[in-house]
């Protein structure tokens, strides 16, 4: 079905409830900079941008892609600290009798209290070169999965819901429409990817099949919070800061079942009365760390 069939399906004189968004990344791994000059000129705030690049992410991402279609060789993490990030190039060689024999060529190492530096015992084995080429060019650049989550959490910050079991398809309410078009020019100057947006409005149809997916998500999320609060009632997390943050988490679903609501007459029951339990949990948690 073709994207104008579609928007001939769902664009009627209705009230606009919202949008259909989904996205196609293609070319999608950006340097920093460029990065943060399309999601400025986009108007977008940078609180949703992901993390900058480090020499520990650009490693491990380094590692994954060298290995990718390897024969014979293998590379496997051989230590993990708050001082070293060491990996080992193997090679694997099998007899016609069925063993298998490991032998290591290689070690990587990153000290991670020295900014990129990156060392080998063996700097002139291919898998070596593949991984400190892969490494470079990622300690300054962002891979499609960077690319991913930023959307994601644009999309969350929207109080997006996924209409897909495994997403990829979601539903925006109206009120975020701006952004929503903000973050659809910003993927557009991403290589050549693209972030398709479908106006929903409002028919009997539509408002069910919206309403159905936005009660499923809060009642999720709410599922979510009421099992780590009992967790957290068994054995009360070592940081007071951590029990804070749900009490905000608490008020930022009431914000979205509100929202829903307004937009699409959406209801859980005993949401609100659930909230106040929980918040009840984690204040009498809070104030026994305090006596």
């Amino acid at each position: 079905m073709s994207l104008a069939l579609i928007r001939s399906h769902l664009q009627t004189a209705g009230d606009h409830l919202g949008d259909m968004v989904w996205w196609t990344l293609e070319d999608a791994r950006i340097g920093r900079a460029r990065l943060e000059e399309v999601w400025t000129a986009a108007g977008l705030s940078p609180a949703l941008l992901p993390e900058p690049p480090t020499p520990e992410k650009a490693l491990r991402a380094a590692v994954r892609e060298a290995a990718v279609g390897q024969q014979g060789h293998l590379i496997r993490l051989g230590k993990d600290d708050e001082h070293e990030l060491v990996f080992a190039v193997v090679e694997e060689q099998r007899d016609g009798a069925g063993n298998v024999n490991h032998r290591q060529e290689a070690r990587i190492a990153l000290r991670k209290q020295v900014a990129a530096s990156l060392g080998s015992d063996a700097p002139d084995h291919d898998l070596v070169r593949a991984v400190r080429e892969r490494y470079e060019r990622l300690l300054t650049t962002h891979t499609p999965d960077d690319v991913r989550r930023a959307l994601v959490k644009t999309l969350a910050a929207c109080a997006a819901v996924t209409l897909r079991e495994h997403g990829g398809v979601y539903w925006v309410p109206a009120p975020f429409a701006e952004t929503l078009r903000r973050l659809q020019i910003a993927v557009a100057g991403i290589g050549a990817s693209r972030l398709d947006v479908v106006p929903i409005h409002a028919s009997p149809e539509a408002s069910q099949a919206l309403g159905a997916a936005a009660r499923s998500a809060l009642e999720n999320d709410l599922a979510v919070l009421t099992a780590e609060i009992d967790a957290f009632l068994h054995e009360p997390p070592d940081r007071a800061a951590t029990l804070t943050r749900r009490l905000a988490t608490f008020d930022e679903l009431r914000a979205k079942a509100d929202l829903y609501h307004s937009v699409l007459q959406v209801q859980v029951s005993d949401l609100d009365a659930r909230l106040d339990e929980l918040t009840r949990h984690v204040e009498g948690l809070l104030q026994a760390k305090a006596s």
